[in-house]
């Protein structure tokens, strides 16, 4: 092998490390970019993933240029080593050409896209995922097409139709390959627009919120501190749930908040909605009231299309609807609760409390909640739906603020569904 066909080789091979090598750093640190963001970039922008392949390219090319020191000369060869030995450089030019040929693809691609704004998945899952199988694929179409190319030339003297079926997977594969970056360019530009847009209205909605304390004469500089916390923590926490972006289901999402609840964190700024709503829990006047002076930060943080994508309309009317089923009873209340607490206390599933109190419920308001289908129609996800709206009140009334919480969630509702013109 001369030393050509040692670089070109080397230079494909070479790509596998520094691509494992940032797959393994993105698993064991699945974290936002840090030193971007002091530098005021985002760190899932288009750029990051559009230069991965070049950067890896150039990279192995510079680490190449050290195989194109002169060997010792090998022993002599026969024929059939000739012709393995041709085969073998046939085969890495052909994939270190494909390789050049993608890249090129892909910057003509970049040209047109880098004239816009930087475009970016504000989903950290979707992004290293897609840059990461992108730059992967490039090595590997690169290879398969070389075969291909390689079996092309074998088998044109012998059997040239063969041949020409197997250059036309050839180009059916680069094809693919062209629309792959395609969809790829489409992918980015579409998330970024949602992204560009959601921030632009949070941005409005937050100005607004924070205009609103300033103009306020009883709104001191805590309270806005408080509005501030509670905005950032809301943002930050649905965003872990995968609340407003549909990635799990109610149940899953019930699931992730029990876990926050139980973080050994829950005092930081990031657990400040959960704090703040902790404490109040058990003084149902000052919950009321504190939910008066700062809802002007829910509304602004949930928008009417949110309170509507994100299913929060359904939560709400699921809770009232189980509300007004048995929002009165206080005796079968606190016997649900007992139950559950015992259930709790002795680690066992609580799912017997719904099957024995289920006398107590409306079959006809049962049928309602089923049928606004928070979570999938698996049967265990809607009876565990149905456990926790009716046990949302059992837990309330033993806080002592079932009529206060019933009061927000109807002001809620009025909000979002009949909003003033």
């Amino acid at each position: 092998m001369d030393r050509k066909t040692r670089f070109f080789k080397n230079t494909l091979i070479l790509q596998f490390i520094p691509l494992l090598l940032l797959g393994l750093l993105i698993v064991s640190n699945f974290r936002e970019q840090k030193v971007l963001k002091i530098r005021q970039l985002h760190p899932y922008e288009f750029n990051y993933g559009e230069w991965l392949p070049f950067i890896f390219f150039a990279v192995c090319c510079i680490a190449s240029l050290f195989t194109l020191f002169p060997k010792p000369p090998g022993a002599p060869e026969d024929e059939a080593e000739i012709v393995k030995r041709k085969r073998k450089e046939n085969f890495w030019k052909f994939a270190f050409y494909c390789n050049v040929f993608l890249l090129l693809i892909i910057g003509g691609f970049s040209i047109l896209v880098f004239q816009k704004e930087p475009l970016i998945i504000d989903q950290p899952v979707h992004f290293y995922a897609i840059i990461l199988s992108r730059s992967l694929l490039v090595i590997i179409i690169s290879l398969v097409v070389a075969s291909f190319l390689l079996a092309t030339g074998i088998y044109w003297k012998t059997n040239k139709s063969f041949a020409v079926v197997v250059l036309i997977f050839s180009f059916i594969i680069m094809t693919a390959s062209v629309f792959f970056e395609f969809i790829f360019m489409v992918l980015f530009i579409q998330n970024s627009q949602i992204y560009t847009l959601t921030k632009s209205g949070n941005t409005v909605n937050q100005e607004e919120v924070y205009q609103d304390y300033q103009q306020s004469e009883e709104t001191d500089d805590e309270g806005g501190q408080t509005a501030t916390l509670l905005y950032d923590s809301w943002n930050s926490l649905i965003k872990d749930w995968g609340g407003t972006e549909d990635e799990n289901e109610f149940f899953g999402v019930r699931k992730l908040i029990n876990t926050s609840l139980q973080s050994d964190d829950v005092e930081s700024d990031h657990y400040y909605l959960l704090h703040f709503i902790n404490n109040l829990k058990n003084i149902p006047n000052e919950l009321y009231s504190e939910f008066e002076t700062y809802k002007p930060v829910f509304y602004s943080a949930v928008s009417e299309e949110t309170y509507h994508t994100a299913h929060f309309d359904k939560i709400v009317n699921a809770l009232l609807l189980a509300h007004d089923d048995i929002g009165g009873q206080n005796d079968k209340l606190v016997e649900m609760y007992k139950t559950m607490e015992d259930d709790e206390g002795n680690n066992t599933s609580q799912d017997k409390y719904f099957s024995k109190f289920e006398g107590y419920f409306s079959p006809e308001t049962i049928q309602k909640i089923k049928e606004l289908k928070l979570s999938s129609d698996d049967f265990a996800y809607t009876e565990s739906d149905l456990m926790w709206c009716y046990g949302f009140w059992a837990r309330r009334n033993n806080e002592g603020n079932i009529q206060e919480t019933a009061a927000i969630l109807k002001e809620i509702k009025e909000h979002y569904e009949n909003p003033e013109e």
